[in-house]
C-alpha cells in the first residue's frame, strides 16, 4: 500500500518517547492502525504490535498534542529497534 508523502510525520523517536506507548497497557483514544497485508486492523497496545505482526508491517498512529494532533507512520521493526535501544524501566510495560 502506498501513502501520500508529507501527510505523516516520520520523526518516530520523539513519538515513541513522548506518546506514552511504553507506559500504557491500552491506548483507547489513539489506537494503532495496522496495515497487515491486505487487511487494516486496529491494535490498542504496543506489546501486541511487537508480538503479532511482522517487522515490515506498516503502522499509523496519532499523537494528541496540546494544539493539534499529528499522525506518525512507522514499521514494526522501527518500534523494536527503539525498544532495544531504550530498555524497559520499572514503570513501563515494554
Amino acid at each position: 500500500m502506498k501513502f501520500k508523502e508529507g501527510q505523516f510525520r516520520k520523526d518516530i523517536e520523539d513519538y515513541f518517547k513522548l506518546s506514552g506507548i511504553k507506559e500504557y497497557k491500552k491506548l483507547h483514544h489513539t489506537p494503532f492502525i495496522v496495515f497487515n497485508k491486505d487487511v487494516v486492523e486496529i491494535c490498542d497496545n504496543a506489546k501486541d504490535l511487537m508480538c503479532y505482526y511482522l517487522n515490515e508491517t506498516t503502522v499509523i498512529s496519532q499523537w494528541k498534542g496540546e494544539w493539534n494532533s499529528d499522525f506518525f507512520i512507522f514499521k514494526i521493526k522501527d518500534l523494536k529497534e527503539y525498544i532495544k535501544k531504550n530498555p524497559k524501566k520499572d514503570y513501563q510495560i515494554i
